[in-house]
This record gives structure tokens, sequence and C-alpha cells, in this order.
């Protein structure tokens, strides 16, 4: 049974703000990504003292000048290569087990709550009962350069391609495809097919999801990707037909928990009718 004192971020964060509802005093977060700092933080208004937040990965997802201040803060400890392989308690969480996934030990953390965060997936159940085109990869409706979906007059912006994304970038997005719907309700045709992009691992999903060379570049001329790794130098590569179309090196850094974006103009050159486009990075 699920005992009582396991949460989602959304949950916690509408428990304390919205509704001033108690949470519990001793809890463990699952994730140690910038939204997980935002969980530790309600948890702290609401009288909760975060024990850990547990990442999967060699180090904690945030930025290093969000994760250092945060322990210190909250007087917590991040702890990495580890997972939750036990939720305890009768009638409400009592403890955690996690096992470092290099040694394979067990601890226990005595806490009487548990947040998961991140690894976002979209709300997309009304893309979805529209019929749209779904990436499998990410959840989100197959959308171009333009924004446009599979289904002639609906767009889809924001959190419903890529999330999760913070409120400012949402809004430049939808700044951006307002141009576009105004064609269309002027009369514009929707266009067809063209070139899906995929991607390689590390990475996990590619935002947008189809690319045309006439439509223009996407929101803030960027591609929003997301990856399972750290990479401190990543070079971009772009293929189709299996020919090399660009190779890139990005002056930025690539890191799981957070949105990669890399410049749209390693697209130029895709040819719309050539087949699937991949992109790679190292």
């Amino acid at each position: 049974d699920r005992v009582a004192g396991v949460y989602t971020t959304g949950q916690i964060q509408n428990m304390v703000h919205l509704h001033h509802q108690p949470v519990g005093e001793r809890a463990v977060i699952v994730g140690a990504e910038l939204v997980s700092w935002s969980a530790a933080l309600t948890l702290s208004e609401a009288g909760c003292r975060t024990e850990a937040l547990i990442s999967q990965y060699p180090k904690g997802e945030a930025y290093p000048f969000f994760t250092h201040p945060g322990k210190l803060w909250f007087r917590t400890r991040v702890v990495p290569a580890s997972e939750v392989v036990a939720v305890k308690g009768r009638g409400r969480v009592s403890a955690v087990d996690i096992r470092n996934t290099r040694t394979g030990r067990i601890e226990t953390i005595a806490c009487d709550t548990v947040v998961f965060t991140g690894d976002w997936i979209p709300d997309h159940e009304l893309a979805r009962l529209l019929g749209l085109q779904i990436d499998p990869a990410n959840g989100s409706p197959v959308v171009d350069a333009a924004m446009r979906t599979s289904k002639p007059g609906v767009f889809a912006v924001g959190n419903l391609n890529h999330p999760v994304e913070t409120a400012d970038v949402v809004a430049l997005e939808g700044r951006h495809v307002a141009d576009r719907i105004a064609e269309y309700l002027g009369g514009a045709a929707w266009p067809g097919d063209g070139a899906r992009l995929r991607v390689e691992p590390p990475l996990r999903w590619v935002s947008p999801t189809m690319y045309r060379p006439g439509d223009g570049e996407p929101a803030r001329n960027r591609l929003v990707c997301w990856i399972d790794e750290f990479i401190t130098a990543p070079v971009v590569t772009v293929r189709q037909g299996g020919k090399q179309i660009s190779r890139t090196r990005l002056a930025w850094s690539a890191a799981p928990g957070r949105a990669f974006r890399i410049p749209s103009k390693v697209l130029h050159g895709v040819d719309a009718r050539a087949g699937d486009v991949t992109i790679a990075v190292d």
C-alpha cells in the first residue's frame, strides 16, 4: 500500500503555498536538480527539514552555485550515485532505503516525508485526446519550428513540448509563435511533413521534432534537448542520409536535469526530403 507522506513537487507546493497545510518534520527528496531545491525551500517554509537529496547521477544535477549554498542553508546533503529501493512505514512513511549504485551499499534514512522531483513528462492528455502525433521519446506532440502540430490549426508551445521550462522562456516562445498563428488565421496553408529530428544517447529527446528549411528558426534560435550525462565540452554532430551536415563545439556544458540548448544553425543544410535527421553529442 502507498503510505501517507509520499508527494510530488507540485503536491507539496499546492499544500504549502495555496492551502497552508502541514507536511511533515523530516523529508527525503528524490532528485537533486534545480526544482528539487525549490521543493526543499517549500518544505522549509512548512517547518520540514530536508535530510537528503538523492541523485542517480555522479553529482547533483543543479548548478554548483545553487547546490553549495543550498547544502549550507538547508543543513542537508546531496547523496550521489544512489537510488531509492524501499519506502518504509505503516500508515505513514518512517524511513527510506537508498542503494549506492557503485558499491551496492544500503543506507537507511529516517523520515516521515518523501518528495519525488524531476524527470519531467508533459501534461499531454489533451493532445492525445485530440489525436495529435506524439513523439514517443518525451510524450510531447510532434511540432515544427513554428510549433505547428500534426493537426491543422493546433499549435503547441512551452512545457507541453519540452518540460520543464521557466515561465519567462515559455512566454518568449509564445511570442515567437504568435505571428505564425496570425498567418494561419489569415489563410496561410498548413504545411506537410518535413525531416524528423531524432537523437542518439546520451541525448533523450529534442524539440522541435520536425524541421523544414523554409520555416525559419525555432524560438530563440535554439533546439531544446534533454541529456542523461554530464558533458563539459559538448560537440554536436548532425547527420542525414549517412552524410554529416554539421559538427559544432559548444561553449557551455551539458548536464542532466536541465535543458540543454543547441543553436538551430546546426540544421542549416538539412534537406526536408532526404529523410530523418540524427543529432548526437560527444
